[in-house]
């Protein structure tokens, strides 16, 4: 599918019928969607993939929310790992047979000093950019198969770690709801193109 048909397709889709998603199809989108770019190619990213704790999920959620991760067939809880240095580390030890040296020692040596010395909003805004990308990058994925998807920011942070038993290293991000659906949704308004462009 082109890009732009692809884009044209995607909708927040806050309705799911009851035909099941093969788990596989929803683990190739997450897949496609970690070849997103991030910065320093750090990849901070963790993906539940919620089925079984749906309710629990949805208990104190928005009342629209609510439906959503309830009639979902699967909900994406997508997570960011907080320890960085750790992370670039994990990236040197897994890649060990297929990064050249320098990229091993950038990994190992260079990163974690450098992430060491991040300030809370400097880290917070440097997962919050990966995570946003790798978000855009499974829903597109997601609507490749023709399987509908909506990203909810509001739920109750504190709690998602301790319902879905994750380490409190990783922060939550997003829930992004999966499933298929019988809405048929005008396509969004979007602003011309030269109403948001400026040239110098």
């Amino acid at each position: 599918m082109k890009f732009l048909e692809l884009n044209k397709k995607r909708h927040a889709i806050k309705t799911f019928n009851d035909k099941p998603v093969d788990y596989e199809d929803l683990r190739t989108a997450i897949e496609i969607a970690t070849l997103a770019p991030s910065a320093n190619n750090i990849q901070p990213w963790k993906f539940v993939v919620v089925q079984d704790k749906k309710a629990e999920l949805a208990k104190d959620l928005p009342l629209a929310n609510k439906r959503q991760v309830e009639q979902a067939q699967y909900v994406v809880a997508l997570f960011s790992d907080t320890d960085l240095a750790l992370r670039s580390r994990k990236i040197a030890r897994i890649g060990v047979k297929s990064l050249p040296d320098d990229l091993i020692g950038y990994y190992m040596e260079t990163l974690p000093p450098r992430f060491a010395s991040f300030n809370d909003v400097q880290t917070g805004e440097y997962l919050a950019i990966n995570a946003g990308i790798v978000a855009m990058n499974l829903v597109l994925a997601l609507t490749d198969q023709k399987i509908a998807s909506n990203i909810i920011l509001g739920f109750d942070k504190s709690a998602t770690n301790a319902i879905l038993n994750i380490d409190p290293r990783f922060r939550p991000e997003l829930l992004i709801t999966v499933g298929y659906s019988d809405d048929k949704p005008d396509p969004s308004y979007r602003l011309p193109v030269d109403e948001v462009i400026e040239r110098r």
